[in-house]
Formats: C-alpha cells, structure tokens, sequence
C-alpha cells in the first residue's frame, strides 16, 4: 500500500506541465510583489498596474493572521510595509519572536501578522519598503488578503477573455509553513480551501479561470501539495542560505525551480550552468529577482534582462514588469 501511495504521489506531482507556463517566444514576466518597483507592494494597485505592464503574473506572498485569514505580506513582519507603527492603538502587539525559517532561526521584532486579526489588519495602510523608490502612495493603500487578490484576477480575467487576452496568472508563495504549522495554522489546508473556493485549485478549473502557480522555499510543504493537486509547484532556493542543492531530488516532487540570481553567474557574471542543469533534470527555472534600481556594477537595464533572456531562463521574477515587457519582446 505505502508503494501505490508514493507512485500515485509522484504521477499527480509530475502529470504534464500546465500549457500556460510556456510562452515560446519569451519568458514569463513574474511580477514581483506586483509592480512593487512603483507601487507599495502586495496592493491590488501594484497588481493592476502589473497587468497593465503586461506581466504574465502577479506574486502573492501568503501569511495567516490570528483568526485565520491568509493575508498578503512579503513576511511575517509588518514594519516595513504598513503604517503600523503609527498606529498607537496596536503598540500591544509590538514584541520579539525567534521565527523558524528555510535558513534557520531569525529573532525578529516590531508586530507580526498572525497576532493581528483581520479586522485589525483592515485598518493599516501599506507602504513602499525601499525609501528610495516613490512614497507617493504611501499610507493610501489597503493591505489585502489571497481571497481579494484571486476575485482580483477571476475579474481580470473575465474581460480578457471577452477580449481574447492572454489570462493573468497568480504565482502564490507560502510564508514558512512550517512556522505556522508549529503555531497551530495548517496554513496549506487553508490556502488550498481558498484555490477550492475559487474553482482554481487543480490545473483544469486554474487554466480556465486564473493561472496558479505554488511556490515554497520548504520542500516538505512542496511535497505535500503534490499529494493533492496538479498544480504547477516550484521549489525556492537561495544561494546566500549556503544550502547546497540536488536537482535530482527536487525533479521528483516539482515541475520547477525558483533560485535567487547568485546560482546562475559566478562572481564576474559568467553563466554557472545552473539553467543548463535544471532543464537536463526536466526542470522550468524562474529566478528572483530583477530590480531595475538595484543592478549589478557595470550593468545597464536592457544589458541586464538580455543577460538573462541568453541564459535561456523560462520566466523571471522582476519589480519593474514593464521593462521585461520590453526587453524580452525585442
């Protein structure tokens, strides 16, 4: 019986690729955190303006609040993204916590999303990370949640179906599940209870509605999801983990691989091979992620995202989707 379970497994994990991960002609344009290279991250501004740029995807990242609600939030950290702090009325909830991550314990402080609860959540306003980049919407935006990001892109996807349009897809992160898990939050039932909902939780009612994509940098969560659905999954690695990495084991859970830039050139921009290897092993690559105002010494934009585009990389997370748009459609 455990044999016919782990081949059923393995048969549901790898069934044929969803036909809307392959754009011929082009990577896919994953639009990190939305527009976040404009727009405060993780709004359905940022993701309307994505659309806009014509990314292929919006990415949202998923953490629980405390009457379990996925709400949408890089981390677990609120601070850096909303006006929190400003608000005397959640001083309370300001403390310390060691959070288990991918890397390792991190000891953290300012207000988490899972001691809020939604309510509490609805009256922060978010705010854009980088001081850098543009504050003129700063504390205008509303933080949201993975059910108004989905009815956001099933609307979406309405009228670019009336107007025969290429659907907008959703490349959905979980936050440390396994965090949550020890916390009490079966954040993957709940995240696959909202897909249900919303008719996108298998690869047919996804390629008819809303594109869905699951990521996770916790390949047990990974495997997991492989038990249950035919979506596309995508392990999440990152080279400043120092973890090393097996394509190997990751082809036999996942359709693909989401690295961080540092896996694919070494130290004077030369390619590493990485791409090379995770397509031998049957494995689509999406690294993250590309900022336009954060580039590498020595590089331009359009130098960058070609640098890319001749690596042969299937998709590519960036915060400046317009210009993926451009340099990928030369």
């Amino acid at each position: 019986m455990w044999l016919i379970t782990v081949l059923i497994s393995v048969a549901i994990a790898k069934q044929t690729l969803a036909p809307y991960l392959k754009n011929l002609k082009r990577p896919l344009n994953i639009a990190h955190r939305g527009a976040s290279g404009y727009i405060p991250e993780h709004t359905l501004q940022a993701y309307d303006v994505a659309a806009y740029m014509s990314a292929d995807y919006i990415e949202p990242d998923l953490n629980p609040t405390k009457d379990f609600h996925l709400v949408i939030n890089h981390d677990n950290l609120l601070n850096e993204t909303s006006n929190v702090e400003l608000l005397p009325q959640f001083a309370y909830l300001h403390t310390t916590k060691v959070v288990q991550t991918y890397s390792g314990n991190v000891t953290e402080t300012g207000w988490f999303v899972e001691d809020f609860t939604l309510e509490q959540i609805k009256q922060l306003k978010a705010k854009q990370r980088l001081s850098f980049r543009p504050a003129t919407f700063n504390y205008l935006l509303d933080k949201i949640t993975i059910d108004e990001a989905l009815q956001w892109a099933v609307n979406q996807n309405e009228e670019r179906k009336k107007n025969k349009k290429p659907l907008v897809g959703a490349y959905i992160e979980l936050k440390n599940p396994a965090y949550y898990n020890s916390k009490g939050f079966p954040v993957q039932q709940m995240l696959l209870d909202t897909l249900k909902k919303f008719g996108v939780d298998d690869l047919k009612g996804a390629s008819e509605r809303c594109p869905i994509i699951l990521q996770c940098f916790e390949l047990e969560t990974l495997q997991f999801f492989s038990n249950v659905t035919d979506l596309p999954l995508v392990y999440l690695i990152d080279s400043g983990a120092g973890l090393p990495y097996n394509m190997t084991e990751y082809a036999s859970i996942v359709h693909g691989v989401g690295p961080n830039l540092g896996f694919l050139f070494n130290g004077k921009f030369d390619s590493t091979g990485f791409v090379a290897l995770a397509h031998q092993n049957d494995l689509f690559v999406h690294p993250w992620t590309i900022r336009d105002d954060v580039l590498p010494k020595g590089f331009t934009v359009k130098e960058y995202y070609l640098k890319l585009l001749y690596e042969n990389v299937d998709g590519i997370f960036t915060e400046f989707p317009d210009s993926a748009t451009a340099y990928f459609n030369l």
